[in-house]
Order: C-alpha cells, then sequence, then structure tokens
C-alpha cells in the first residue's frame, strides 16, 4: 500500500494562510492564497492559535532555553 507523498511546500503554504486570517489579515491571507495556489478547502492541524503559530512558540522556547536565557521550565525538561 502506498502513502501518499507529503508536500512540504504546500503544507507550509497552508499554514501560512491560515496564520494570516486566524490573525484578522484578510487581505494579505487572500493575497497569498492567489498568488501561491492554496486551496481553503485543505484541511490543517487544529490548534488554539494556529499550528504555525503553536510550532513557532515552542520552537522560540526550545531555542532561547538552549542559549541559557531565561525560558520555561517545560524546555528545560527538554534539554536536559
Amino acid at each position: 500500500m502506498s502513502q501518499p507523498q507529503w508536500e512540504a511546500d504546500r503544507m507550509l503554504d497552508l499554514y501560512i494562510h491560515d496564520y494570516f486570517v486566524r490573525h484578522n489579515l484578510h487581505a494579505t491571507a487572500e493575497e497569498f492564497r492567489q498568488e501561491s495556489k492554496v486551496s481553503t478547502d485543505s484541511d490543517v492541524v487544529e490548534a488554539p492559535r494556529g499550528f504555525l503559530f503553536e510550532w513557532w512558540s515552542v520552537f522560540w522556547d526550545l531555542f532561547i532555553a538552549g542559549t541559557d536565557k531565561e525560558h520555561s521550565a517545560a524546555a528545560t525538561f527538554y534539554l536536559e
């Protein structure tokens, strides 16, 4: 059974578009949708503030923790 190929560029475009929509940047979202040819009926991972924002928050916390600057206790757990 073959698995569908994951299209990283297409998924990133979907999450960028989702970020614009969730942050009320509707004109930007529409312009981006037209230029990137993102389909508005595509499924994205549901996250409270959007997948891209949630991913960035986790990444940034872990990145800062690696520099010994102020970070969350959760980030410390992952660095140990």
